[in-house]
């Protein structure tokens, strides 16, 4: 019997591909103020994250996976979506993968994402973890700066704690500080602290509430929310 063969068929595994190997899916989140319900932005969410895409095993690959690099594709993504969706409101914030901010590389990462789509770095804002800044402690402030040198704007993602200092050198490329109530309520941290960082201007951003909960937010200078959820 003569060997037929298929050059053409080819195997298709049942399960989706790993984080490792395909983009996150993105969708743009309003950012509202709490008093009258005017835009303040949009935020990019991914559907997952640059530590849900690495697998233990990469860090002993020869080239291991480059937070990055990972946050210069996902700019350029966000970019060229919120061109093809007619998104128009400015600035589109993105969270940044918790280790980008110790790679001396993120900067030019994220400039050249920008670059190769039609979005100028002055309409992004990229939020870096309050975690990753405490941890690199004097230089970290050093590293959000180079950044911001690139002409990106600034948040620190506090959601899970706030410990970076406020002092000037911070408040001036620190324009946002996205909170979660609960959290820090849980935490303790002082009202003084929010008190001062929005005397300074710096937007302080709810997540997780609801429009009900305006009133008792703005008590703590809270006066930013994303999404924030219908009253039922």
């Amino acid at each position: 019997m003569a060997d037929v063969r298929v050059p053409h068929l080819r195997i298709v595994p049942r399960d989706p591909a790993p984080a490792q190997t395909r983009s996150p899916r993105i969708r743009f989140r309003p950012i509202v103020q709490l008093r009258d319900g005017c835009a303040f932005g949009v935020h990019a969410e991914t559907e997952f994250n640059f530590e849900d895409a690495c697998r233990p095993s990469d860090m002993f690959s020869p080239s291991p996976p480059s937070a990055a690099a990972w946050l210069g594709e996902t700019i350029e993504r966000i970019a060229r979506l919120a061109e093809r969706m007619g998104q128009q409101d400015r600035p589109i914030s993105l969270t940044a993968p918790l280790a980008a901010l110790a790679d001396p590389d993120t900067p030019m990462a994220a400039e050249a994402g920008a670059r190769r789509s039609r979005l100028l770095p002055q309409e992004i804002r990229i939020d870096f973890a309050d975690a990753s800044v405490c941890a690199l402690e004097d230089q970290g402030l050093e590293r959000l700066e180079a950044v911001h040198a690139r002409g990106f704007r600034i948040g620190l993602d506090a959601r899970r704690g706030w410990r970076t200092p406020m002092g000037v050198r911070a408040r001036t490329i620190i324009e946002a500080v996205r909170l979660d109530p609960a959290i820090y309520r849980e935490l303790g941290t002082p009202v003084s602290r929010l008190e001062a960082a929005s005397a300074e201007g710096v937007a302080l951003i709810a997540e997780n509430v609801h429009w009900r909960d305006a009133a008792e937010l703005e008590k703590l200078h809270i006066g930013f929310a994303l999404n924030p959820r219908a009253d039922s």
